[in-house]
């Protein structure tokens, strides 16, 4: 079994690599409906996703969810430190008039049109990664955005992961600094096929 995070990492981000648009399409779909349907979806009045990019789970219809409901959007911007900053995105006007490219090509909130957020106003956040484990361990992308991003939310904030199931594996390695989630929706590609 292969240990270390970096070749885990690679092979399965080769994978998720070749998903075509349809299965895009249908996973944003699903994801949607998927956590639609949980208690803590339900319960949040604020809630943080990201912005899907090389063919993460897409959020599309998560964020027209949200913005269409009574509960407050959260976006991430990434600092050159590569440290999360939240920013609470407005509920009128079109989404893409509030974003701007980061130099990665990942769309992030425009902090000169975005309020910037408190971290322990998050009841549910929604985060990508490139690998998971049966028992909520995450390897992320190798910056620790979000191992450091975490921690400041309050306590109660639920983390759920969003992923394909070939990211899920039995076990990953983690260290103390990479923080859990709380649970893992996993998208199941074969079904999409």
């Amino acid at each position: 079994m292969i240990t270390d995070k970096h070749t885990i990492r690679k092979q399965i981000l080769e994978r998720r690599s070749a998903l075509t648009c349809e299965i895009l399409d249908l996973a944003g779909k699903t994801a949607a409906e998927k956590l639609a349907l949980t208690e803590e979806y339900r319960k949040a009045k604020t809630v943080m996703l990201y912005m899907d990019f090389r063919n993460e789970v897409p959020t599309g219809n998560i964020i027209d969810m949200i913005r269409s409901s009574d509960k407050v959007l959260i976006l991430p911007y990434t600092n050159s430190a590569f440290m999360i900053i939240p920013y609470e995105i407005p509920n009128t006007g079109s989404l893409k008039d509030y974003l701007f490219q980061s130099g990665f090509g990942i769309s992030e909130p425009d902090p000169a049109l975005c309020r910037e957020a408190d971290p322990m106003s998050i009841d549910l956040i929604v985060i990508p990664g490139s690998v998971f484990d049966i028992n909520n361990n995450r390897i992320g992308y190798g910056k620790g955005c979000y191992d450091r991003f975490l921690p400041k939310l309050h306590g109660s904030a639920c983390k759920i992961a969003l992923t394909y199931d070939f990211q899920v594996l039995p076990s990953v390695p983690a260290g103390p600094a990479d923080v859990k989630m709380d649970k893992i929706l996993i998208i199941n590609t074969t079904r999409l096929e």
